[in-house]
């Protein structure tokens, strides 16, 4: 009996919150890319204070590139099996009221992120995470 109390104990305390709340898988200044209830919600935020954050994109993202002034990544809706499009963001300086990076225009195809990117002299994309979280081939 006591063993079946401690196993029920366990359990719970096991489960629902806790063993996947959140993890951070990029960081880069104020900028993170992190998720929250389960790998595949990966998105990039920025940082407001310790323990919070505003978010800038949405899942989830499975890539990363950076230079001082932008930060692009790589998304798809979780568990998609679209391909991959690409947001290019400008950071800024965060002023109360202001977000903490403008996208650069719609989401995109890989060429013409590229082509983009190579004209802002953002370097080869990062992955995050871990290998197919976000579906298809990441």
């Amino acid at each position: 009996m006591k063993a079946l109390c401690i196993a029920l104990a366990l359990a719970v305390a096991l489960s629902g919150c806790g063993v996947l709340d959140s993890r951070e898988l990029w960081s880069s200044g104020n900028y993170v890319i992190l998720w929250i209830d389960g790998p595949d919600d990966a998105h990039l935020a920025y940082r407001v204070g310790p323990a919070t954050t505003m978010g800038v994109s949405d899942p989830c993202v499975s890539a990363v590139a950076e230079n001082a002034a932008y930060i692009a990544i790589e998304q798809r809706p979780p568990q998609s099996t679209l391909r991959p499009m690409y947001v290019i963001y400008a950071k800024q300086a965060r002023a109360p009221g202001e977000p903490p990076a403008q996208a650069l225009g719609e989401p995109m195809h890989r060429e013409a992120y590229k082509a983009i990117a190579a004209r802002l002299g953002l370097p080869t994309l990062r992955p995050v995470g871990a290998e197919g979280v976000c579906g298809w081939d990441n």
